[in-house]
């Protein structure tokens, strides 16, 4: 990095970072957008003469004079962007990372996020770090800067890693995230030691500019167990509770609902059930994810009947179920086999004004379709199908296909695999396995015939000798 003898780069014309205020163009583009009225100011400043080239010292400079009105500063650097600079290249880093101090130093979050996303596609985390280091101070700007860039990176999801490394410049300069960022961090990396080690980067070792150990909180903790729990490393949720302990770190309700859904992904509910009784017992108000979590685990462990329980109480205790609520219960219901349950289930959904997700309905006409209710099936998915927002599944089709064509019912299977086609998914096996046996059972030799050819044609095995899709 370059810096004048001050230690100031922005001062020193032969540095990268140099905002050169005493242009004649920064004052005069300034003094344009403070002298005159709204309607007038930027026309004033396009009819300004424009120096050749136009260096991005003198148009940061602008931002520099103009920072304390973070408003019009930022509408002059998209003005700068889209009129004075080249419209190929990339944003000036300078630029930027000006841009995003008088953001920044506003509390405009969203705007500097932009800025800095925006950098992210040119630049590397340690240029866009060492530009934002170094105008820093000439910006009055806040450490909540470097935030906003961890932020963009995290974002993006493209880079976690990058984020991490900047999280660790970021500690190395005395300074610390905030712990709503750094919960976020955790989160993002891709392996649970990852979000181990950066937690004893932040929190257990001083930097090295800084003698101060910073406190951890319930979110800290929270983040951490769900980075163990994501990465399938549950059985190391001691670790984190450890450390939780160590600090003195309550448990909080989101505590509680990280551990129970990892006893309900391993179907022990009696663990679950036994972290319930704990947390109500300590006084702490179970909510919406905490009912969805063990609805969940029950419904997927085959004990219903618990789970419908779990539902009138959290209608006793005035939570109000959301659609996961109500969507688990008619999956429960359907691998039970007991439809009716699931449709009427599916009755207080809509009347809920709620729609299910695909999967849910797939199960749902799959199970149907099972009891040879085909026909209330393809009401349902036609009734889904009239929401905007629902594209069915591909399972759908096939479940209802093979269903139509056990009942004989070939124009109608033969008018949703066209549907099927339509949506963009192919017949495979299952759909020409169905018509095959259909089109055997009526004795139709040539069909049968036409459609093993097709088979062939696109490397489907007969399946003639296989008992399948029984």
């Amino acid at each position: 990095m370059h810096a004048a003898p001050g230690g100031d780069a922005t001062t020193d014309p032969s540095s990268p970072y140099f905002i050169d205020a005493a242009h004649p163009y920064a004052a005069a583009a300034a003094s344009a957008l403070t002298s005159h009225r709204a309607k007038s100011k930027w026309s004033q400043l396009a009819s300004l003469p424009l120096p050749d080239p136009l260096p991005a010292s003198a148009v940061s400079a602008v931002l520099l004079l103009l920072r304390h009105r973070p408003h019009v500063a930022l509408s002059f650097h998209q003005f700068a962007l889209r009129r004075l600079l080249p419209s190929r290249s990339p944003p000036p880093l300078i630029l930027s990372a000006s841009a995003a101090h008088v953001a920044a130093a506003s509390r405009l979050r969203r705007a500097a996020i932009s800025v800095l996303s925006s950098a992210t596609c040119h630049y590397s985390p340690s240029q866009i770090f060492n530009a934002l280091a170094a105008t820093y101070r000439r910006f009055a700007s806040a450490p909540f800067v470097f935030d906003l860039l961890l932020l963009a990176y995290l974002r993006s999801r493209r880079e976690p890693l990058a984020a991490a490394s900047i999280a660790r410049r970021y500690l190395a300069s005395g300074a610390c995230p905030l712990p709503s960022t750094v919960a976020l961090l955790f989160r993002s990396l891709p392996c649970a030691e990852s979000a181990l080690e950066m937690y004893h980067q932040v929190y257990t070792r001083p930097g090295p500019r800084t003698n101060r150990v910073l406190q951890p909180t319930a979110q800290t903790f929270n983040s951490l167990l769900l980075a163990f729990y994501r990465h399938g490393k549950c059985q190391d949720f001691d670790i984190v509770l450890d450390e939780m302990d160590r600090y003195s770190c309550k448990h909080n309700v989101g505590t509680y609902n990280i551990r129970m859904a990892a006893c309900c992904d391993d179907r022990d509910m009696e663990k679950a059930r036994g972290l319930w009784d704990e947390m109500v017992q300590g006084g702490i108000q179970p909510d919406v994810t905490s009912y969805n979590t063990m609805i969940g685990g029950y419904c997927a462990a085959g004990e219903v009947g618990m789970a419908e329980e779990m539902f009138k109480d959290m209608e006793i205790c005035g939570i109000e179920p959301s659609v996961t609520t109500l969507e688990w219960l008619v999956r429960g219901h359907c691998r039970t086999g007991d439809v009716d349950a699931a449709m009427l289930v599916r009755v207080d959904l809509r009347r809920r004004g709620f729609g299910m997700a695909a999967e849910v309905v797939e199960e749902m006409v799959d199970r149907l379709c099972q009891k040879r209710r085909v026909e209330e099936a393809l009401c349902i998915l036609r009734a889904e199908m009239k929401r905007e927002e629902f594209t069915p599944s591909r399972g759908s089709y096939e479940v209802l296909i093979r269903g139509f064509c056990e009942k004989g019912e070939m124009e109608v299977a033969m008018r949703l695999q066209a549907e099927m086609a339509g949506k963009g998914f192919k017949a495979g096996a299952e759909v020409y396995h169905a018509f095959v046996r259909a089109y055997e059972k009526d004795e139709d030799h040539e069909m049968v015939e036409r459609l093993r050819k097709e088979m062939a044609a696109i490397g489907i095995e007969d399946g003639s000798d296989l008992e399948c899709m029984q």
